[in-house]
């Protein structure tokens, strides 16, 4: 199966630029017809939070309207930017979505690999939170299924990345999280969003995927600093592979028109000297 993962498309952010101001929406815009275009078609996209950057009503609302051009099935997992009822309202076809738990987690248990969607949003703040209740049901859900390969998609990083600016805002009790997956060799990988650049941790035994927005990025500043500002580079999607002959793979797409690639083709040689 492919899986595609798209994340912090921040929705109702607008950009101002030297070339003129960027409205996030068409960078979404842009992200559905790349994942629809793709060459393998994937069977299912994850959206790992920050859909909308205010939890507006209506940026939701546009937001759904794109997200219903994909092609194929797609799943929600709240950030830090979102508002969890106005995700349950908008999102009312999504039946994951509408149980009576405090939080938006949820498990999908009918494809070859089990996915965990984990809710890391403590509201008002920037950083991810996983409480003693969703630890606790972490855990448990792990539990059931010790026997099925499974991938786990949270918005918020729970481990350094050695990214200072953005590590003070990842997932909180990250330490306790750590614990629970390394009793748990099932756990292929966990994917996340949030830092608005890729990263790859090797960590509780498993992999770290950290995925950069389809939107905008912050430049990688890995020393401390008071603050950054957008860039724009290629937007990314994440593709995982998965069969029982790989295991899991993963690939990345950069969204796009680039017809020489991304670099714009190879470097000249250069000229033998005399």
């Amino acid at each position: 199966m492919l899986i595609a993962q798209i994340t912090d498309f921040h929705v109702g952010r607008i950009i101002e630029t030297t070339a003129g101001p960027i409205d996030l929406y068409h960078r979404l815009l842009e992200a559905v017809d790349h994942i629809n275009a793709l060459d393998a078609q994937p069977d299912l996209v994850v959206i790992t939070g920050d859909i909308s950057n205010h939890g507006r009503e209506e940026d939701y609302i546009r937001t759904k309207a794109a997200l219903d051009t994909l092609k194929m099935p797609y799943l929600i997992v709240p950030g830090n930017h979102d508002h969890r009822q106005r995700v349950r309202d908008i999102f009312s076809d999504h039946g994951y979505l509408q149980s009576n738990s405090n939080f938006l987690n949820y498990t999908i248990e009918e494809l070859p690999l089990r996915l965990i969607a984990l809710d890391t949003l403590d509201p008002g703040q920037h950083h991810g939170l996983l409480c003693n209740e969703r630890l606790q049901w972490l855990e448990q859900t792990l539990s059931e299924q010790p026997n099925k390969p499974t991938l786990i998609f949270m918005h918020h990083p729970p481990a350094p990345v050695q990214y200072p600016y953005m590590d003070a805002m990842n997932c909180k009790n990250g330490d306790k999280m750590k614990q629970i997956i390394e009793q748990h060799r099932q756990v292929k990988a966990i994917a996340c969003g949030h830092l608005h650049r890729d990263a790859t941790v090797n960590w509780a035994d498993t992999l770290l995927f950290v995925t950069g927005s389809s939107a905008f990025s912050y430049d990688l500043l890995m020393d401390e600093v008071p603050d950054i500002d957008p860039v724009f580079e290629p937007g990314i999607c994440r593709l995982f592979y998965w069969s029982e002959n790989t295991g899991l793979v993963s690939h990345l797409t950069f969204i796009g028109d680039y017809p020489g690639g991304v670099t714009e083709g190879v470097p000249t040689p250069p000229k033998s000297t005399p």
